[in-house]
C-alpha cells in the first residue's frame, strides 16, 4: 500500500535548485533512512511531503495516517497515552521549564500514542539522554508501521533502517539496507566510478594519440620530386595518394570511435569540512570556574543541592546527566554569572552555543554574523568559513534562509572564531551531519582550549572529553578521566583502587622474581636450588594471574 508519494518534484530557493525528484514512494513495511550534507534538503524535502512547505513543480501525496516529529519547534500537545509516556518518561503537559529533552520525549510520546501507518521522524534523538536514546530505538523496532527518519545517529540508522534514500545534488540516490550497508556500496561504488572515468580517459587518450601519429605520417608522405618522368610521377603520386586516403579514412574512424565512447564524468570529490579552533586569549587561571555548596531549582523543582565542583584550565569536560537533571540550566547559571557560590576567574571569556542557535541574527548575513563578536580580519574569517563549507558568495547569504544544520556550522564558526579562553556547548551536534560532526569532533580533539560539552552522543563526548561531571540525585559527581573509564568506574566503584593496588603487586612480585632469578644464578648447592626453582615457579604462577586480571 501507498503511503507517501513525490513525483516529479523541483523546488528552488532563489535560482537555486534545492530539489529535483523524479519519484520517491513510502510503500507499507518501508524504514527509509533519509542522509546527505547540511543543506542538501533533507528538512525541505519532509516539509513538502506533509505540506508545510510548497513545491515549483510536481505533486506530492501523503496519508492521513501520519505522525510528524519535527526538529524544531515547540510541542503545544499534551501527552495523554499513559503507557507510552510511562515506558518513556515523558511529561504529560508542556511548560516552559521542560528541558531540550524533554520536550523531544513529549514530541515522540505524541507520535508514537496516535498508532498511525507512517511515522516522520526529524533528527529525533537530538537532546535526548543515551537512556532514552535506547528506549526510543527499541519502541521504533517494534512499531510495525511505516518509518520515514532523518538522522545523524549512525546507530540508530543501522538499527532501524532497511533503505537509505540519499540526497545529493537535488537528486535523490536509493540504497537497500541499512546505513553501514549504505557506506560499503557508497565506497564500491566510488570505486567502480574512478575505474570507468580512468578507463574512458586512458582509452580517449590513446586513440587521440593514434590519431596524432596517423597524421603525422599523412603530413610526412613527399611530394613528387621535379627530376622524376611523367611516368613515375604519375606512379609516385597514385602511390601517395591512395596512402593519403588510406590514413584519412583511418584518422576519421578513430575519430567517431572517440564521439562513439561512452563519456564518463570525473567523479566529484567530497570535500572534507576543515574546522580549526583559534588559540587567539590565554587562559592564566588554575580552576577558571569553580562552583561550592551551589544550590539550583527551576520552578518548583530542585535540580542541584549543596553541590560543589571544579573545571580546570585545559580540560575537556562533560557535563552528563538524565533528561531534566539541569545541565542546561547549570550552563546558563555559569554563562549569567551572577550567582555568589559559583566563582569565575576575571580573565575568563566565554564562548557559549546553546540549543536554540540564540547567538545568530537571523536577519544578518552568515559573514556579518561572524564580525561582530571577532577581532579577526575579514580575509581570514572567510578562509575560515569556506573551511566550514561555506564558499565564495555563499556568506552573503541572510541566516534565515539556511537549514538546521548549516545554522550550527555558522553559530559553531561564530563561536571559535570570537574572542574567547573557554568553549561552552549545549548539544553542538544536532543537526549536524556525519561528516560535519566528525570533523567537529577532530577539531575539539586537538585544542588546548578549555571545554565545557553538554551531548547526547556518547561516541562524541568519548573520543574529545577528559573529565566528566554527572548530575545526578541533585548531586555533581567529578571524575578526572574520559567517559569510558567513567563508566568502567560507575559498574566498579573500586576500580581506581584496585587498579593501583594491582599495579604495586606486580611490582613487587616481578622484583621478587628478579632476586630469585640472581640467587639462582649463584647458586651450586642442588637442594637449594631446588626450592629456589620450585619458588621461581610459583612467583611466576602469580604474576601471570595478577596480569591477566
Amino acid at each position: 500500500m501507498q503511503l507517501a508519494l513525490l513525483n516529479k518534484i523541483k523546488k528552488y530557493y532563489g535560482d537555486k535548485l534545492i530539489l529535483d525528484i523524479d519519484k520517491f514512494e513510502i510503500l507499507d513495511g518501508d524504514k527509509i533512512g533519509l542522509v546527505g550534507d547540511n543543506g542538501a534538503g533533507k528538512t525541505t524535502l519532509l516539509k513538502i511531503l506533509i505540506g508545510d512547505e510548497n513545491s515549483d513543480e510536481g505533486t506530492s501525496y501523503l496519508t492521513k495516517s501520519y505522525s510528524y516529529i519535527s526538529q524544531f519547534g515547540n510541542s503545544s500537545n499534551n501527552c495523554s497515552f499513559s503507557k507510552v509516556k510511562s515506558i518513556f518518561n515523558a511529561p504529560t503537559e508542556y511548560n516552559d521549564y521542560l528541558s531540550g529533552g524533554e520536550k523531544v520525549k513529549m514530541k515522540i510520546a505524541n507520535a508514537l500514542s496516535e498508532n498511525k501507518k507512517l511515522i516522520i521522524a526529524d533528527e529525533p534523538t537530538s537532546n535526548l539522554d543515551s537512556n532514552s536514546i535506547e528506549i526510543l530505538e527499541d519502541m521504533l523496532k517494534n512499531y510495525s508501521g511505516a518509518l520515514l527518519l532523518v538522522s545523524h545517529d549512525r546507530n540508530l540508522l543501522d538499527s532501524l533502517c532497511n533503505t537509505i534514500v540519499e540526497i545529493k545534488d537535488g537528486k535523490l540516490n536509493i540504497y537497500n539496507g541499512n546505513y553501514s550497508k549504505y557506506i560499503e556500496l557508497k565506497k564500491a561504488e566510488k570505486t567502480r566510478e574512478n575505474t570507468e572515468y580512468n578507463q574512458y580517459i586512458n582509452e580517449k587518450r590513446r586513440l587521440e594519440e593514434t590519431i596524432v601519429s596517423k597524421e603525422n605520417i599523412r603530413d610526412g608522405i613527399k611530394r613528387t620530386p621535379k627530376r622524376m618522368g611523367n611516368s613515375e610521377a604519375r606512379l609516385h603520386k597514385m602511390g601517395g595518394q591512395k596512402g593519403k586516403k588510406k590514413l584519412e579514412n583511418n584518422i576519421k574512424a578513430i575519430r567517431n570511435r572517440i564521439e562513439q565512447l561512452d563519456v564518463k564524468e570525473k567523479p566529484k570529490e567530497d570535500k572534507d569540512i576543515r574546522i580549526n579552533v583559534i588559540e587567539n586569549l590565554e587562559l592564566t587561571s588554575k580552576n577558571p570556574i569553580e562552583a561550592k555548596n551551589l544550590n539550583l531549582t527551576i520552578g518548583d523543582r530542585v535540580l542541584l543541592n549543596e553541590s560543589s565542583f571544579k573545571i580546570k584550565k585545559g580540560k575537556k569536560v562533560a557535563l552528563i546527566g538524565k533528561n531534566g537533571s539541569g545541565k542546561s540550566t547549570l550552563l546558563k547559571e555559569i554563562i549569567n554569572n551572577n550567582n555568589e557560590n559559583i566563582k569565575i576567574s576575571k580573565n575568563v571569556v566565554i564562548g557559549y552555543l546553546d540549543q536554540s542557535q540564540d547567538i545568530l541574527d537571523q536577519d544578518k548575513t552568515i559573514l556579518d554574523n561572524i564580525k561582530i563578536n571577532s577581532s579577526f580580519k575579514e580575509s581570514f574569517i572567510r578562509t575560515n568559513l569556506d573551511g566550514f563549507g561555506f564558499k565564495g558568495d555563499t556568506v552573503f547569504k541572510k541566516v534565515s534562509y539556511l537549514s538546521g544544520g548549516e545554522k550550527v556550522r555558522v553559530a559553531i564558526c561564530k563561536l571559535l572564531l570570537s574572542d574567547n579562553n573557554i568553549i561552552i556547548l549545549d548539544e553542538p551536534t544536532n543537526y549536524l551531519d556525519i561528516k560535519c560532526m566528525q570533523s567537529l569532533e577532530n577539531a575539539l580533539k586537538n585544542t588546548n582550549k578549555t571545554l565545557l560539552i553538554v551531548s547526547h552522543d556518547r561516541k562524541f563526548i568519548s573520543n574529545i572529553c577528559d573529565y566528566i561531571l554527572e548530575i545526578d540525585n541533585n548531586k555533581i559527581i567529578q571524575f578526572d578521566g574520559s567517559y569510558d573509564e567513567y563508566i568502567n568506574f560507575k559498574s566498579n566503584p573500586k576500580f581506581d583502587k584496585d587498579e593501583k593496588i594491582l599495579k604495586e603487586n606486580i611490582l613487587i612480585l616481578e622484583n621478587k622474581l628478579s632476586e630469585v632469578i640472581s640467587l639462582l644464578s649463584f647458586e651450586s648447592d642442588p637442594n637449594k636450588k631446588t626450592l629456589l626453582d620450585n619458588q621461581y615457579l610459583e612467583l611466576l604462577k602469580q604474576l601471570k594471574e595478577l596480569r591477566n586480571q
